[in-house]
């Protein structure tokens, strides 16, 4: 009996010895969940993660450009129980919640400062290379809030891309069609600082463009800037023609003044 009231005191300090501490839990059950989310936002590459406590005061990108280096980024954050609900002191077993941007970072952070980031080098801040669907079916790539059938965040590289549209401006050569003088158009880009009918370059911001719309838009112009040339030349050449006109007269009237002249001064001899 001796000897078990000795070795179970030891066995107990043994035990401790191999006991996590709160941030430690934390930071394991982070680590597991930052993994699988940020692989799976990224099929195809190698990934490497660590996970990092929030400092309580600064983005996520601070925390992980400043506590590791520049080379690394936040891809989420995560947080014991669910959005809305304080969590201090949660160990993360039972129930944890993940947000993938730093507006969601910013609407949740008031629930507590036990936050742990997701960093990893190389990809870009919160990637997402990978696809989804909405629930009413857009498809996003390299984001999780698509707005239209297909958005994508990042560049797009194809062999050929056909935009269907109607419409097309070929009535800008009809006889019936009004087309703007130069002058309005010079008063309407003194007012508005852009060609009438194009959108405002704060307008692009705000909005994007629309490219079908857009090479409509420019096709139109191209054509009107084609009919004003056409008018130009042909004002051009009347010019042209008017004065090879007064040249020939002026020729003929001084021809007619030299010839009186001649006569005048037989005359007078």
């Amino acid at each position: 009996m001796k000897k078990i009231n000795l070795l179970f005191p030891l066995m107990m300090i043994s035990l401790a010895g191999f006991a996590q501490t709160l941030a430690e839990t934390q930071q394991q059950n982070a680590r597991a969940t930052g993994y699988a989310i940020v692989a799976s936002r990224n099929p195809g590459k190698n990934i490497s993660i660590i996970v990092i406590p929030w400092d309580g005061t600064n983005t996520l990108e601070y925390n992980a450009n400043n506590q590791l280096n520049s080379g690394w980024h936040a891809q989420a954050a995560i947080k014991g129980n669910y959005f809305d609900q304080a969590f201090d002191g949660n160990n993360f077993t039972a129930y944890s919640s993940v947000v993938l941007n730093q507006a969601d970072f910013d609407l949740y952070k008031h629930t507590g400062t036990q936050w742990w980031i997701v960093c990893s080098p190389v990809i870009p801040p919160f990637s997402n290379s990978g696809i989804t669907i909405s629930d009413d079916q857009n498809v996003g790539i390299g984001t999780t809030t698509p707005k239209e059938k297909l958005s994508v965040n990042g560049k797009i590289r194809a062999h050929e891309i056909k935009v269907e549209t109607a419409n097309w401006p070929d009535y800008v050569f009809e006889d019936d069609y009004k087309i703007a003088s130069l002058t309005e158009i010079e008063k309407y880009i003194k007012q508005n600082k852009h060609l009438p009918e194009m959108p405002s370059a704060k307008e692009v911001e705000a909005n994007g463009l629309q490219l079908g719309e857009m090479n409509k838009l420019l096709l139109k112009k191209v054509e009107e800037l084609t009919l004003h040339l056409i008018q130009k030349d042909k004002d051009l050449l009347e010019t042209k023609k008017l004065m090879e006109k007064t040249k020939t007269d002026l020729t003929e009237k001084l021809t007619l003044q030299e010839a009186r002249l001649l006569k005048i001064e037989n005359l007078i001899k």
